[in-house]
């Protein structure tokens, strides 16, 4: 090959992979989310994740104690519920921990 074309061939390599970052992949966590309750017991941790340029939706992952992960719908109608039972158990332990330490 010659030297122009070998030239030419480096360049639009260059440029394709160049325009590949420039494409948002979409990077969201969640393919599909559940629809049924996730027991307050079972709850080892939740993360809310903000839309963003990379994932154009809120994503809440709850993750279990078993450590699988949980996708859910921040609509669902039983999230509040479980975050409110998940704040009152929190407050009752502080609570207690408050309490012993005082001694």
């Amino acid at each position: 090959m010659n030297k122009p074309l070998l030239l030419l061939v480096a360049l639009t390599f260059c440029c394709c992979i160049a325009s590949l970052h420039g494409f948002a992949i979409n990077t969201c966590r969640c393919r599909r989310m559940v629809a049924n309750p996730v027991p307050p017991r079972a709850v080892k941790k939740i993360e809310v994740t903000a839309a963003s340029g990379h994932c154009p939706r809120t994503e809440i992952t709850i993750t279990v104690r078993n450590g699988n992960r949980i996708c859910v719908d921040p609509e669902a109608k039983w999230f509040p519920g479980l975050l409110n039972t998940l704040q009152k158990k929190n407050d009752l332990s502080t609570a207690e921990q408050t309490t012993v330490s005082g001694f």
